[in-house]
């Protein structure tokens, strides 16, 4: 449960970082310099960092893209968006597929593609092996390293994991530990091949699964721990690559679980050009600082969970009620409690934007009016 003192809080966090913003309109974006793409007089647009592309204010996801559900996406596209994120994991490479189509029939020169390699999940079998073949003594020592770090970061705190699905913790764990492996034991596999060689790949079965020559915007998808953006120089030298090949034109990540820490580490390594991270009302307080210095790096931040955090992990039907009740308390106005998420993100003038997951035509409707103008 979200504790009434920590309402009041948050409530007030919000109201400070929101006084004299306008609700629920947004104002029309500036003329600025930087790339253009599918620009409609209704929708607003924001610059990603340094990458000069000017994106929707709302971009969309590709959870539930298919071939024979994209009719939305076409939608989308009418209002004024161009950003849209796929990955080879959603529905096992129907999102791809699914894009393809809208490419084909709309034009590759109306949109921002972005896709993602799922570099470190790929490894885990991997890792899970090199771990159980460590004596006892070594398992608990790293287990502890583990503990120590979670806690140093403040991981667990529920309102900084967020819930966004089933397992989230176990799986935050796993992937520290799997960390560890992969920097002390770095001898026991072929980095190049396991880092370096499949992002290469996993790329260039993307693009031909999406029918084009290069995606804008490439993510290393989840990552879980400061250190893997920090410590895996094989990302840069496989990204170089691509770029080289023009298969691939700006590196980011994604990030759900302790993004504020791995974002603050990702800009130390000044590589990568942009992020989406889980930011929202309930982990703002984590992540307003770390973003503001994106900022000023120029590096660009993508928004994703905006409002996630309100449903249920085991059951998305279902609400938190505690956590519905915060936010419709700081975000007035006549909208629904997942508009609140996603609006309530575009009041930071620091983020380039939101990425939402958009299911069918009646969700866009819904929610891609957020981020146009009111005539």
């Amino acid at each position: 449960m979200f504790p009434n003192s920590q309402v009041g809080m948050e409530r007030r966090r919000f109201l400070s970082c929101a006084a004299g913003m306008a609700l629920p309109a947004l104002s029309p974006a500036a003329p600025a310099a930087g790339e253009w793409r599918n620009r409609q007089s209704g929708m607003t647009y924001r610059r990603l960092g340094r990458t000069g592309l000017m994106v929707s204010s709302i971009g969309m996801g590709g959870d539930d893209i298919r071939p024979d559900n994209n009719d939305q996406v076409l939608w989308a596209m009418d209002q004024g968006l161009n950003y849209f994120d796929t990955a080879p994991q959603y529905g096992n490479g129907l999102s791809e597929k699914g894009y393809a189509a809208v490419l084909k029939a709309r034009g590759r020169d109306k949109v921002f593609q972005a896709d993602k390699v799922a570099l470190f999940y790929n490894s885990m079998a991997l890792y899970k092996r090199i771990f159980d073949s460590l004596p006892e003594d070594e398992q608990t020592r790293i287990r502890g390293r583990v503990e120590e770090q979670l806690k140093a970061d403040d991981v667990e705190n529920p309102n900084y994991l967020g819930g966004y699905f089933a397992g989230q913790a176990s799986a935050v764990r796993q992937m520290a530990i799997a960390d560890i492996i992969c920097q002390k034991y770095a001898d026991r596999f072929d980095r190049q091949k396991q880092y370096k060689q499949y992002i290469i790949s996993s790329v260039e079965g993307s693009l031909k699964a999406l029918g084009t020559d290069a995606v804008d915007c490439l993510l290393i998808r989840g990552i879980e721990t400061p250190s893997q953006a920090r410590n895996t120089p094989e990302i840069f030298e496989g990204f170089q690559q691509l770029k080289k090949q023009g298969k691939a034109r700006f590196l980011g990540f994604s990030a759900h679980s302790n993004p504020a820490a791995i974002l603050s580490a990702a800009l130390d390594t000044n590589q990568f050009d942009f992020a989406m991270v889980a930011y929202n009302f309930m982990n703002h307080s984590w992540l307003d600082r770390v973003i503001e210095r994106a900022k000023k790096a120029d590096v660009g931040v993508l928004a994703m969970k905006a409002s996630r955090f309100l449903q249920n992990p085991y059951n998305r039907r279902q609400t938190n009620p505690a956590r519905v009740k915060a936010l419709d308390a700081a975000v007035p106005g006549n909208m629904t409690i997942f508009q609140k998420g996603f609006h309530w993100v575009l009041q930071n003038p620091n983020v380039s934007g939101v990425v939402i997951g958009i299911s069918d035509m009646a969700q866009a409707k819904e929610n891609i009016p957020l981020a146009m103008t009111k005539s």
